[in-house]
């Protein structure tokens, strides 16, 4: 009689799955491999054994993401200009000194279009003469009261008219104006303010002043205008007077005074 050989072969039963010949391994633990939040998130990693998630990378991300973006907003940001902000070489304004931006000046006078003007934040060079000569000059317009002189924002227009009258030696404030330059600007930029940008400061001059100390600028309101008020007076600023105006003779013992450029934008 023949023997018949049975031969049997072990199968071993692991976590519902049939393994030949092998071990158990047991399932690894979402938690233990960092996998410890139980909702999804995004640009999270979901657990491979279980409904678990890892967001430490997603909120990093996140974060990040949200920071640039902020960052983006700042620098694309560009505040509305108003009497008393803080001019930048790029031209754009804001109410506070920023970080990796340039102040030039000070906004004080706005002309009702979305443009204005912007004062130096500091005088140009040392004290010096209107004019050294007396003498009508061609196009320039006569203002001869403070209040009509008010009303003179032709800043650059009237600078223009005096340089073309004569050299820096004849008329040493238009010129100091006129070759002022700053960051973001060149000379003939500039120009020696209007009587009624003075008239502005005056009106303004708490928020102006206020713009000037954040900026890290000279607080003062003194300086010759580009207004004349005949062909031998200029107007000046003079806080004490209506207006915030008076008027010198173009060249005397006492006509000296200072250069505070305007900048229009």
């Amino acid at each position: 009689m023949k023997k018949i050989l049975y031969i049997t072969t072990a199968f071993v039963l692991c976590g519902g799955i049939v393994q030949a010949n092998a071990a158990c391994i047991a399932t690894p633990s979402c938690t233990a491999m960092g996998y410890t939040s139980s909702s999804s998130c995004t640009n999270g990693i979901k657990c491979p054994f279980g409904n678990y998630w890892n967001c430490a990378n997603s909120d990093l991300n996140n974060k990040i993401t949200e920071l640039e973006k902020k960052i983006e907003d700042l620098e694309t940001q560009k505040e509305s200009c108003y009497i008393g902000s803080i001019l930048y070489s790029d031209k754009s304004c804001s109410s506070y000194l920023m970080l990796g931006k340039t102040a030039i000046g000070v906004v004080v006078y706005l002309d009702g279009t979305g443009g204005g003007q912007a004062m130096a934040l500091n005088f140009v060079g040392d004290e010096c003469e209107w004019a050294t000569k007396y003498g009508d000059i061609l196009g320039l317009t006569y203002y001869e009261s403070a209040s009509t002189a008010s009303k003179d924002y032709d800043s650059c227009g009237n600078t223009a008219k005096i340089i073309a009258a004569g050299d820096k030696s004849e008329y040493p404030a238009a010129w100091a104006a006129h070759e002022y330059k700053t960051a973001g600007t060149e000379a003939g930029d500039w120009c020696l303010p209007a009587a009624g940008i003075f008239t502005s400061y005056y009106n303004n001059q708490d928020a102006i002043d206020l713009g000037f100390e954040r900026a890290g600028g000279t607080i003062s309101s003194s300086g010759w205008s580009s207004s004349a008020e005949d062909s031998n007076d200029a107007w000046y600023s003079n806080f004490s007077k209506d207006y915030g105006l008076s008027s010198y003779y173009y060249s005397n013992y006492y006509d000296y005074n200072e250069v505070r450029p305007v900048l229009a934008f």
